[in-house]
């Protein structure tokens, strides 16, 4: 089944996440993600920066050199971002609470989303797009020519677009297809080329003191306003159907709210993460960001649309850049170390995600970009629902110690289980030491926060000072976020506290790093506060401390130790956190030297070279069971700051160093399997790893940042079983501090239908492992004993599905599920004319269980037979109508005229009757004319 988990922890630490780890500059994101080291040196070299036979030392130096030119450092998301994701996740909470996990699974995967991506084309006056220079060694996707066309089928086409050499390759609408399992429509139309007013390097430019890619948003809000000046109204209005950050407050995510929906621009360069081509570090870099947030976007000339946020890519763009940025637009953070720390190998990730520098693989390097990590599928399956990914969860208690297996389904495929997800119990982190004594308040970390800390106090009626005195150790986001106390409502100022600053218009604050005082003391950086509360000699006063946090940085936060107030040198009041219940806490904590530890799961995948997995095998990426580690407790996977621990890691079941080489090649190995690996340059250990135990170090201590630091919970995994084709692997989880005690053998059946097709998998949880599975369809001879399987009946109607388990023991469990098996209900009849009288026969075909038919004959009639017969009383044609209905309530209906005639009237013979009397014939006709015309 798909994961009944509400997500909204791993929702909430993206909305975090989307922004930075440092403070905000003042500039667009260089997104370190899309970086190609070998196009680096390859534009220098040719640029002469670099001698061709430098020493290997020399040019890597170089290169380093060249992206530190680069400011990595990532800006602040726009806070209407954060704050629509924060109120989007308190839905998302309140909704889960509402529905049963069954009733989220069958809704979800019905739900599919269309995206429309304006995308704009734009050169410069000194590098025009049909005159840019380049040749064919200086870019993998080298063509002669950059039309409307190409970049039209790089991003829409369904059936791929035309390579460099005139072979096939994916699309990024074939990308998303793949990994939302049909449910997420990545569509759009390409404007331009069109020609920007100044040139290229006024763009791209890494001016000192406004950082990288100075006027890129210039280049943005021209681009778009030139190709919208050629839209109609109505053609823009088509760019504009989301409401993602919900303006209006109405909850409908799902209409115009003035701002175009997505906007894709390429400029005529090579992009500045590839080399620059002839601009070199004045070279634009590929990033997804915003243009004027500070007025919620750019009003474009000429109509009543807004310009917000964009992606934007260079000429030579592959589809892994294109997805990548793209996934920024959906929501996802970047999976890679962002910080600009030179000492850095690499987040645990790699190529095993598009997030990271899965963007890059393929034989030719982005063409066939990898998939999701389970974090970001999480994620994506959250937010958008449809098929990104099928979870099934397992709490580690149920896991016994004998062991459980469990059938695993490669990433790619989103029909069957196809991820497991284990939670694990929450951690304490190692924090700084009180103050004083064992105990300390904490504020807690995190954005959008607004936590405090209060207590009640009687002032004596004095005329001596009264102050309010403590210890405290702080790292808040400067002037961004900060601490105040407040009396009464009211923030007071203190010794250390900033009265005003720029960014709010917050008065009296504790912000910046307490580190920067030259009267803290010791590691922590503690500092003696102090607070007149003279002024308010004689009343009753409610004293709280609140601390405050914006979106996008999350610092530390700060700890209170040694609260007291005192009336000259005598101490009134005093609390030094070691008794609980003194404060009232509503965020704040009281810890020790650890502070509580946020969620934590263990996610697994089985990673093959098939679909949007092929480009691996280019990378060197072997295949097998991928175990994962995403933990809360951190909001980004900058491990230079903190090795072995991120937010989502992979473990690396090979823990043998390959080289001195960066954490993208240590991962290579990272899949347990059964299969020898294959052969790599300075791997020297290729036997495969099968078993993963907790109690195993995957630290990596020789390159800590690629390793990942775990719990000992007496957890291990085995690969028991994997197909060739690795599309399929068997595990056998143990909890080796599991009850001894087996929890009892339970199967349940995942089923899905496609018409008459059935695909099952065994859902099977207890007894003594080991199991073997016994399948019968329902129909003479259709069993089978893998864990799962496929069948398609030859005809609709309803069977019963038996799964039987048989554990070591020999215990059974058995499960049954009634399938209904149907074809789509149709409507259809054929119809005979005979004069006045038709015959009808019914052909409808399909539905589920019995048919109910009811025709109307167009004459006022109808009837409910199967089959009818019905006579006219006059002739004409009439239009008549079946409508098919079936046990389930489902209906179809066709329509169809039919024609009849007058029955022909033999000849009469004349009455040899006297005079000029009427016979009795002509008497009837008369009678029958007037009869007629009365019912006329």
């Amino acid at each position: 089944m798909r994961s009944s988990k509400s997500i909204t922890a791993l929702g909430l630490m993206l909305a975090l996440l989307s922004g930075a780890s440092i403070a905000a500059p003042n500039h667009t994101p260089a997104d370190a993600g899309v970086i190609n080291k070998e196009r680096i040196l390859y534009w220098l070299i040719k640029r002469g920066e670099v001698s061709a036979d430098a020493s290997d030392s020399v040019k890597q130096a170089a290169v380093e050199a060249y992206i530190a030119r680069a400011s990595l450092a990532q800006p602040k998301e726009p806070r209407m971002v954060i704050e629509a994701e924060h109120d989007r996740l308190q839905k998302v909470k309140s909704t889960a609470m509402m529905r049963a996990p069954a009733q989220r699974v069958l809704a979800d995967a019905d739900v599919t989303k269309t995206v429309k991506v304006l995308t704009v084309l734009i050169d410069f006056p000194d590098l025009k797009y049909n005159n840019n220079g380049l040749t064919a060694s200086d870019t993998d996707m080298y063509y002669s020519s950059y039309p409307a066309s190409h970049y039209k089928n790089l991003l829409f086409s369904t059936t791929g677009f035309t390579g460099p050499q005139g072979q096939t390759l994916d699309s990024a609408y074939q990308y998303y297809q793949a990994v939302s399992g049909k449910t997420f429509f990545f569509t759009g139309d390409v404007k331009g080329w069109y020609t920007a007013s100044q040139n290229a390097d006024y763009y791209g430019a890494n001016n000192a003191g406004r950082g990288s890619d100075a006027n890129v948003t210039e280049l943005v809000k021209e681009a778009v306003s030139q190709a919208v000046a050629n839209m109609s109204a109505a053609e823009l209005a088509t760019y504009d159907i989301e409401d993602p950050y919900d303006l209006n407050n109405n909850g409908n995510l799902d209409e115009p709210d003035g701002i175009i929906d997505h906007v894709m621009i390429f400029h005529s360069s090579i992009g500045e993460e590839t080399g620059g081509g002839k601009l070199g570090d004045n070279a634009i870099w590929s990033h997804r960001y915003y243009v004027d947030q500070t007025t919620q976007g750019y009003s474009l000339p000429g109509s009543t649309k807004k310009l917000f946020g964009y992606t934007i890519q260079p000429i030579d763009a592959a589809t892994g850049v294109c997805t990548h940025e793209f996934g920024h637009d959906l929501g996802l953070p970047d999976e890679y170390d962002t910080t600009e720390n030179t000492n850095k190998d690499g987040s645990p990730v790699g190529a095993w995600s598009l997030m990271s520098s899965g963007s890059w693989t393929g034989a030719i390097p982005g063409t066939k970009p990898s998939g999701f990590s389970p974090y970001a599928r999480s994620y994506l399956q959250e937010k958008y629902k449809g098929k990104w990914l099928n979870e099934r969860e397992i709490s580690l208690d149920s896991i016994p110690k004998s062991g459980m297996e469990v059938t695993l389904n490669q990433a790619s495929n989103q029909e069957v289980v196809n991820q497991v997800s284990i939670p694990l119990p929450a951690t304490q982190i190692a924090f700084k030491t009180p103050y004083q004594g064992s105990y300390q308040y904490y504020s807690g970390q995190g954005n959008m926060l607004s936590n405090s800390m209060s207590f009640t106090a009687n002032l004596p009626a004095t005329s001596d000072k009264l102050t309010l005195a403590m210890q405290a150790s702080w790292e808040i986001e400067a002037d961004y976020d900060y601490m105040q106390v407040k009396v009464n409502g009211v923030a007071i100022a203190g010794n250390y506290t900033k009265s005003v600053n720029a960014i709010n218009s917050a008065r009296h604050i504790i912000t910046g790093k307490s580190s920067s005082i030259s009267a803290a003391v010791g590691s922590d950086a503690w500092v003696g506060l102090e607070y007149d509360l003279s002024a308010y000699a004689g009343k009753a006063v409610t004293i709280e401390f609140t601390y405050v946090t914006d979106e996008g940085v999350s610092e530390s936060g700060i700890t209170i130790d040694n609260i007291s107030i005192k009336q000259g040198a005598a101490e009134l009041y005093a609390d030094n956190a070691e008794v609980a219940g003194q404060a009232t806490l509503a965020g704040y904590s009281r810890i020790t030297n650890t502070r509580p530890g946020a969620a934590s799961r263990y996610l697994i995948q089985l990673r093959s070279h098939n679909g949007v997995d092929a480009g691996l095998k280019n990378e060197g990426f072997d295949p097998g069971v991928l175990l994962w580690l995403e933990d809360f407790s951190y909001y980004d996977n900058n491990v230079s700051d903190h090795p072995g621990r991120s937010l989502i890691g992979v473990i690396d079941a090979d823990q043998n160093m390959i080289g001195n080489n960066s954490t993208d090649v240590q991962i290579r190995d990272a899949a347990f399997s059964l299969v020898r690996q294959t052969a790599y340059t300075g791997d020297t250990n290729l036997e495969p790893t099968s078993l993963f135990d907790d109690s195993f170090d995957y630290s990596a201590p020789l390159q800590p940042q690629s390793g990942m630091v775990l719990q000992k919970l007496g957890l291990t995994m085995q690969v028991v079983s994997q197909a060739s084709d690795n599309s399929t692997a068997v595990i056998r989880l143990a909890n080796a501090n599991a009850d001894p005690a087996l929890t009892p053998l339970t199967a349940a059946i995942n089923l899905s239908q496609n018409g008459l097709t059935a695909s099952v998998t065994a859902v099977v949880d207890g007894g003594e492992g080991a199991y073997t599975y016994a399948w019968d369809f329902g129909v003479a001879g259709a069993t089978s004993t893998s864990a799962s399987a496929t069948y398609t009946y030859a005809n609709a109607g309803t069977y019963t599905l038996t799964l039987t388990v048989t554990d070591a023991k020999g215990t059974i469990a058995t499960a049954t599920k009634t399938l209904v098996m149907s074809l789509p209900l149709t409507a259809g009849f054929s119809a005979s004319a005979n004069q006045l009288t038709v015959n009808f026969s019914n052909t409808s075909a399909g539905g589920v269980g019995s048919r109910s038919y009811t025709w109307n004959f167009g004459d006022g009639t109808s009837s409910t037979s199967v089959s009818p017969s019905h006579t006219y009383t006059r002739a004409g044609t009439y239009l008549v109508t079946l409508t098919v209905k079936d046990t389930q309530n489902a209906t179809a209906s066709s329509s169809s005229s039919v024609t009849v005639s007058e029955p022909t009237t033999p000849g009469e013979t004349p009455s040899s009757g006297g005079g000029g009397s009427l016979s009795w014939l002509s008497l009837m006709l008369l009678g029958g004319f007037a009869w007629r015309r009365q019912r006329q």
